[in-house]
């Protein structure tokens, strides 16, 4: 229902359950349902990963933060989006996250800043980042493409084995027994 009104008033926002909308200098009003919101799945999914993103980034290095900073900034001449204000580093780094969760299988909440300083070491620039998919690949030439992640120390090898290693092994290995049993169910022709 749209209503058109003259002159100095001063009518509530609210009756009952509807809603009235003002517009053109309080002259047109429209009378609007309310709609009931219900949460998504996925969006309670991302509110309950948010205090581990934060904490993981939060454990960051600034050289990692501008590098990732600075993949943000080329991704978005890159992309050429018109809505580039929710790009940053932090939300680049939100992306390489989920897709680690999504190749190694291992949820967010259960990640650890080791898990993620393994990734980092073993793909230690950008640029194996992309390539490996845990970015997107861009097409411009990104300057800090080949700077390194994490800056290699001299230490003695630890006594516990790769995280990033030994979850790629398991995968393997749950893939290979998975292929065997399809194998054994399957009849001959």
């Amino acid at each position: 229902m749209k209503v058109f009104l003259s002159g100095d008033h001063k009518f509530p926002k609210r009756i009952g359950d509807s809603i009235l909308a003002y517009y053109a200098y309080n002259n047109v009003v429209i009378l609007r349902k309310s709609v009931k919101r219900a949460i998504l799945p996925q969006n309670i999914k991302i509110k309950n990963n948010q205090p581990y993103l934060c904490a993981l980034w939060s454990e960051m290095s600034l050289q990692i933060k501008s590098l990732f900073a600075d993949y943000a900034k080329y991704y978005k001449i890159d992309t050429r989006q018109k809505r580039t204000q929710g790009v940053s580093g932090f939300s680049m780094f939100i992306y390489f996250v989920y897709r680690a969760q999504k190749r190694f299988g291992i949820l967010i909440k259960d990640m650890s800043i080791d898990f993620i300083l393994n990734i980092f070491s073993k793909f230690n620039t950008l640029n194996k980042l992309m390539k490996e998919s845990l970015l997107y690949r861009l097409t411009t030439k990104l300057p800090t493409r080949f700077r390194h992640l994490m800056q290699k120390k001299q230490a003695l090898p630890d006594e516990k084995p790769n995280l990033v290693q030994e979850n790629e092994a398991q995968c393997k290995q749950q893939n290979s027994e998975e292929n065997q049993s399809y194998r054994a169910k399957s009849p001959d022709p």
